[in-house]
């Protein structure tokens, strides 16, 4: 489907009741070594606790040849998908479904294992990384010491790959209790031409309530829209930052997306609610998967001030004031 026609389906039909993704989110696993304090699904749950039964390798490929009928670009994420048992044999495969665009999320602690397969199927690697205080890192890492000095030393070892097709990004959660530290992250992947990317702590669905009118929060994003100013390699636009900092209600289009869980359930309407609202593979289209859920768990709800997250709070930015994504698109090429 033409993403011109999802487009302007999305502006100017939103009430409607089919389903035209952008872009899908793939859940390989839910498994996490790490136990950072922020992690948490839209009800407050950390990933790692959730089920941690992962699809096999046949079935997992099954459920992104589905995807790939509705969407050209597909996130790969968990918990850490680096833990699913058989992830070279997962990512050997994803070429061959010609995506346009694979984003792979990763903690980075076991990247140098799988470089070799991650070079040639992935476009963009985002490593999570909060601060660079190896003491503090560790301790939110919970695996002990020495965590944050592989992590380091595993980015820069994908940043030197010979044959490495994928734009590094560095992401980043804000929390009260490393704002403070975001700014050497920022440094650090501004210095080796890494795009960086900030989003606030939820708790649920929620900002954490601390970042609320917090000065210290809101001026690190004034700090970084003032970067944008000056072409610093910042993920989203001015205005997207501005709601960021802000904490904005916005309006969410949650059928921009397609979340699939790591047993193929779709989430309905969106990942953060999380219904179950129907397999990838059935043989509905992915229209009636929609209707049949909107008659089981309701039509899409009119959301308060939440879910401010790249993806809901990006495709909304997007659909509302387009011209500031496309024109920064535009001048990064």
């Amino acid at each position: 489907m033409n993403d011109l026609f999802k487009f302007l389906y999305h502006k100017w039909m939103p009430g409607n009741t089919r389903w035209y993704p952008f872009l899908a989110v793939y859940y390989l696993t839910y498994s996490c070594q790490f136990r950072c304090p922020y992690c948490c699904d839209g009800s407050g749950t950390p990933y790692y606790k959730l089920n941690t039964e992962s699809a096999a390798v046949g079935q997992a490929i099954q459920y992104l040849t589905r995807i790939r009928s509705f969407c050209k670009d597909v996130v790969i994420s968990g918990g850490e998908p680096l833990e699913y048992p058989q992830f070279s044999a997962f990512i050997k495969q994803i070429p061959a479904l010609r995506f346009r665009q694979v984003i792979l999320t990763t903690n980075g602690f076991a990247v140098d294992k799988f470089l070799e397969t991650i070079a040639v199927a992935v476009d963009s690697l985002v490593f999570s990384l909060d601060t660079l205080d190896h003491g503090k890192a560790d301790a939110w890492h919970g695996i002990g010491a020495g965590s944050l000095a592989k992590i380091l030393g595993n980015i820069e070892q994908a940043d030197r790959y010979h044959i490495k097709r994928y734009q590094i990004t560095i992401s980043s959660v804000v929390t009260p209790n490393n704002i403070e530290d975001l700014y050497a992250v920022y440094k650090y992947a501004k210095q080796r031409n890494y795009i960086f990317a900030a989003a606030p702590q939820l708790m649920g669905v929620k900002a954490h309530p601390e970042l609320f009118n917090n000065p210290r929060y809101i001026q690190f994003f004034n700090f970084l829209i003032a970067e944008k100013k000056k072409k610093g390699p910042i993920f989203g636009s001015r205005l997207y930052l501005e709601y960021l900092r802000d904490l904005k209600k916005f309006k969410c289009f949650p059928f921009t997306m397609l979340v699939v869980a790591p047993l193929g359930e779709v989430f309905y309407p969106c990942l953060e609610i999380g219904h179950p609202g129907g397999h990838i593979l059935t043989n509905m289209s992915l229209h009636r998967l929609r209707q049949v859920a909107a008659r089981q768990f309701g039509s899409q709800p009119a959301c308060d001030i939440r879910c401010h997250s790249a993806c809901a709070l990006g495709f909304s930015i997007f659909l509302q004031n387009p011209l500031p994504t496309i024109k920064e698109k535009f001048l990064a090429h």
